[in-house]
């Protein structure tokens, strides 16, 4: 079988589980190994499908002797380490997520002559277009040598794959080359993330999912849930961890239906998706960036979960609007609050139809088995013109 090595500067599961995904999906026809600068995977069923190589193993910023914001900050001392572990597993293909942090890769596939493949997946696509004016004294420096990172792995890549068509756009605003960018829409596990029979009993309960802040919209949400609870009924669920973590403990501690549970684990969030009447996810701008994809709305709508979301940068091609779920103005919140509440007041023939559509969408739309089998694609592709 060819081998892949899968490359990423940091490596975090929980959270980031699309980074090994797709390998894993595909593990019968290719043989892959993740190369990376600093893991921490805590979740063991990862740990047995596939090998991580962590280049900090063995270092002062090895797992468990630094935090993880020290061992990040590290991560420039083992470029040089992490290039010589894939160099020397001599891969067919090298694939990297994200275009920052990429030097290990970039370097590896110019030494071996292995073709290049680049996922880019939102913040570091908003690299190049960020001006030094931005930046403090100290923060250009790192900005300027961030973007020289992004354009070196722009003008490396055979191939890049943008995880929407918002996102496809703004790389090539970003200096990539619009012949080399295609749409990869990621896909969740819907054999993991399925409907848990019937349509959850009273009081109907509104999910979030995602980091506490201000991009996220909980503020938002939470605004538009209470001016709604005197209306209609419901549980307002908020999972999740961030800077406004505070806030809206306190914020939740004034409404009695706001039900604040902080960060859980991927059976966690099954959980509460599994009780839950719509699913929102107001996303939204802040700075230059905005959300590139959003794919736990796929996984509430795999669950059978509408999804509510603005229309913000890539989360709008999450869903099917008025078919799946509800697409609102960013930043309406008198809307998104209408929008809940169009949900949670569908009779039970229409919410078990639109379950039914979300499901369906994306199964046939956004499965990981699609997007596996699309990505083994450009696999062989690039495989093949390699030769």
């Amino acid at each position: 079988m060819t081998r892949i090595a899968l490359t990423k500067g940091s490596l975090r599961i929980p959270p980031t589980y699309f980074a090994v995904q797709h390998a894993i999906e595909l593990a019968e026809e290719f043989d892959f190994e993740f190369f990376t600068m600093a893991a921490h995977v805590t979740d063991p069923e990862i740990s047995a499908a596939i090998r991580i190589i962590d280049a900090s193993a063995g270092t002062p910023f090895a797992d468990g002797r630094r935090s993880w914001r020290q061992r990040e900050r590290a991560l420039p001392l083992l470029f040089r380490r992490m290039h010589r572990d894939i160099r020397d597993w001599d891969p067919g293909l090298i694939h990297q997520h994200f275009a920052n942090w990429s030097q290990p890769a970039v370097a590896a596939s110019r030494s071996t002559g292995a073709p290049l493949l680049l996922t880019v997946h939102g913040a570091d696509v908003y690299v190049p277009l960020t001006p030094s004016s931005e930046r403090n004294v100290f923060g250009k420096p790192m900005l300027r040598w961030h973007q020289r990172t992004v354009a070196r792995a722009f003008d490396s890549a055979t191939r890049i794959l943008a995880v929407s068509e918002y996102l496809a756009g703004m790389a090539v605003r970003a200096g990539a080359s619009a012949e080399r960018v295609v749409v990869h829409y990621q896909g969740v596990d819907t054999d993991l993330y399925r409907p848990h029979g019937a349509r959850p009993s009273a009081p109907p309960r509104v999910v979030f999912v995602g980091a506490l802040s201000q991009a996220k919209g909980v503020r938002d949400l939470i605004e538009a849930s209470a001016a709604l609870a005197s209306r209609v009924e419901h549980e307002l669920v908020i999972v999740g961890d961030g800077p406004l973590r505070a806030e809206v403990e306190a914020r939740g501690a004034e409404h009695a239906h706001v039900d604040v549970r902080g960060p859980l684990d991927r059976a966690g969030v099954l959980e509460a998706l599994s009780g839950a009447t719509v699913f929102v996810l107001p996303t939204q701008r802040s700075g230059r960036w905005r959300e590139a994809a959003g794919l736990v709305s796929l996984e509430a709508q795999a669950s059978g979960v509408p999804a509510i979301v603005y229309d913000s940068g890539g989360a709008a091609e999450m869903l099917e609007d008025g078919s799946t779920g509800r697409v609102v103005t960013e930043s309406d919140i008198p809307a998104l609050a209408d929008a809940i509440r169009s949900v949670l007041t569908l009779p039970d023939a229409e919410w078990q139809a639109m379950s039914a559509r979300a499901r369906e969408f994306v199964v046939e739309k956004r499965s990981l088995r699609a997007s596996a089998g699309q990505l083994a694609a450009h696999y062989h592709d690039l495989i093949e013109e390699g030769r």
